[in-house]
């Protein structure tokens, strides 16, 4: 469908009987926003430096390295995603409750879903 001209009822600027939008809290978001950029920026520049990440819990690509490398199992692999999955969804000081539950859940999910358990026997075979 081909459009050669604007609906009837209106003009150059904005609709005839609506009022104009007002743009008086766009530059307050926009620094805003700037200043949010510049502080990611920030903390990206600090991470990659080294010592940046000394005391860092491990990461999935640390927890990779050592399985492939033979220093853990398959199963303390696995364990230590999903410990990590849940500090990092419920925090370190989430209540043991939620965090018990949330990895219950997710070992369950481990357990049931075919793909994930022919995943995991793969990592055992290999």
């Amino acid at each position: 469908m081909k459009v050669s001209k604007p609906p009837s009822g209106l003009v150059s600027g904005h609709p005839v009987g609506l009022p104009a939008a007002g743009t008086a809290g766009a530059k307050g978001f926009a620094d805003k926003l700037a200043k949010a950029s510049g502080s990611d920026k920030a903390r990206a520049a600090t991470a990659t430096q080294p010592g940046a990440q000394a005391g860092r819990a491990p990461g999935i690509a640390d927890i990779a390295k050592a399985l492939k490398a033979g220093q853990i199992t398959p199963q303390a692999a696995l364990d230590r995603v999903v410990e990590q999955v849940v500090s990092r969804q419920v925090g370190c000081k989430g209540p043991a409750a939620v965090r018990e539950k949330l990895g219950a859940a997710l070992r369950q999910t481990l357990e049931d879903d075919p793909m994930l358990v022919a995943k995991i026997r793969a990592l055992d075979e290999g």
